[in-house]
């Protein structure tokens, strides 16, 4: 697990031998049951998480009904941007979809973090533009594709949720109904023969 955080931080920024030791002495890790509510709508985001082991989905609700807006599998960070920054209440819910390991952060600590480990916060910045153009190209992507190109996108992309999502969870996240996502997959299946 230690050797997974640390090549995800060396990817923005190279780490000395005494800022390795001094990090991982620092980090906080839990494994979570699938199931589990990592942040509910309407709270304020307290933490922020980077995913080890698991899968975790993003949703609004909306009418009563769960919109899936992303999902966050091993190797991404958990940031609710808008809630932690401005101490405002979360748009959407957090919930592990599998047993998950991740390391969490306070993000009420998060200044003493910088200040004890000052490369951390060179990443964060290169981290939050990294995230931003993901989700320009996401919700771009929303707007201007039509479902099946957007479903080949994602097979492109994130093959990975194919299998480890149920089907209703990714139709949402792709903005269709369940059913036109069953037409889909079969539209492609049969164009593959």
């Amino acid at each position: 697990m230690e050797q997974t955080i640390l090549a995800y931080i060396e990817h923005y920024v190279a780490l000395t031998a005494e800022e390795k030791t001094s990090i991982l002495a620092d980090l906080s890790y839990k494994t979570f049951a699938k199931g589990t509510v990592l942040l509910k709508q309407g709270q304020i985001s307290k933490e922020c998480y980077f995913n080890i082991q698991g899968l975790v989905r993003q949703y609004e609700l909306i009418d009563g009904e769960e919109k899936t807006t992303f999902f966050y599998t091993e190797g991404d960070a958990i940031v609710a941007f808008d809630s932690a920054a401005n101490y405002i209440p979360s748009q959407f819910f957090w919930i592990c979809e599998e047993q998950t390991t991740l390391v969490i952060g306070r993000l009420d600590k998060i200044e003493v973090s910088y200040a004890k480990n000052p490369k951390l916060e060179k990443m964060s910045r290169l981290f939050v533009n990294q995230e931003f153009g993901k989700y320009q190209n996401l919700s771009s992507s929303l707007i201007t594709l039509s479902p099946e190109k957007r479903y080949l996108q994602l097979l492109e992309n994130r093959p990975d949720l194919i299998n480890r999502i149920q089907q209703y969870h990714l139709a949402s996240y792709l903005g269709i109904k369940p059913e036109t996502l069953s037409r889909i997959r079969k539209r492609i299946a049969k164009k593959a023969c």
